[in-house]
């Protein structure tokens, strides 16, 4: 999954939340991570991030809203199923979560902000980027989405490909958003249940 879906399933738990950020910063055994600052409560939002991601991945409705874009997109469909996904989700935000949209973009990257010292370097690139771009609430509008893939496509050749792919999601809208609506309740009570065996 892609940002804004990782930060709903936290819970609006602040030490999750910065783990969740690390779920792709951070490499190898999470108990072996010992930034200055790391908390168990971090860790384990490193390890909530690994959950959904595997849970998401074999997840049969994911599984096909991605073969939907292999054909044109080989090995990115999956990161573009995480993206479109996040479009979904902050589309219809009001249904998912009691704050608005706004007020809980902004309310994480307070948190990521205030914690900064707390993350590696590696991930100082990324929280700037995100609150200075305002990622989470741009993923509402599919200018948006076409924004954040030409940006993606321009920053590594692998991904160069994807550029003109919010075409795709607008064509197939309502494919994405059904598939999605069948996969997020699952994938929360997979979170909950992680959460709740993890030691924070």
């Amino acid at each position: 999954m892609n940002f804004l879906a990782h930060f709903l399933v936290a819970d609006d738990d602040e030490e999750l939340r910065l783990g969740s950020l690390l779920g792709d910063v951070v490499k190898g055994r999470v108990e072996r991570y010992d930034h200055p600052g790391t908390t168990d409560g971090i860790r384990a939002g490193i390890r909530l991030h690994r959950a959904v991601d595997s849970f998401s991945d074999a997840h049969d409705a994911v599984r096909r809203s991605r073969q939907r874009l292999v054909p044109a997109y080989g090995h990115m469909a999956g990161v573009l199923v995480d993206v479109f996904y996040d479009h979904v989700l902050a589309r219809t935000w009001a249904e998912h979560h009691a704050a608005p949209l706004p007020a809980f973009a902004r309310d994480v990257y307070r948190t990521l902000r205030d914690n900064l010292p707390r993350l590696p370097r590696e991930a100082h690139a990324l929280v700037r980027a995100m609150t200075g771009g305002d990622w989470l609430t741009r993923y509402a509008s599919l200018a948006g989405i076409d924004g954040t893939l030409r940006e993606m496509a321009h920053r590594t050749a692998v991904a160069r490909g994807i550029a003109g792919a919010a075409a795709d999601l607008d064509r197939d809208y309502e494919a994405y958003a059904s598939e999605f609506a069948a996969f997020l309740p699952d994938l929360r009570t997979h979170a909950a249940e992680v959460v709740r065996g993890l030691p924070i």
